[in-house]
């Protein structure tokens, strides 16, 4: 038996949701006070480092930053 397993707090639904939200333009704080998550944990959604269980999602934030530079 696992004793200092935790939880996670969003499902990997709701990951798939925070990223939908951020590429349509909502802040990162304000996705962090409506899923009551700290900022590192939506940033960690958003680059793919967390909740990217096949590997299927890669940095956002870094795609984002290449298409706003044009």
């Amino acid at each position: 038996m696992i004793k200092n397993y935790r939880y996670p707090k969003v499902s990997m639904e709701t990951a798939g949701i925070i990223r939908e939200r951020w590429t349509e333009g909502e802040s990162i704080n304000s996705l962090c006070k409506r899923y009551e998550l700290q900022r590192n944990s939506v940033k960690g959604i958003l680059k793919g480092t967390t909740y990217n269980k096949y590997g299927e999602y890669s940095n956002l934030m870094q795609d984002k930053k290449a298409i706003t530079l044009f």
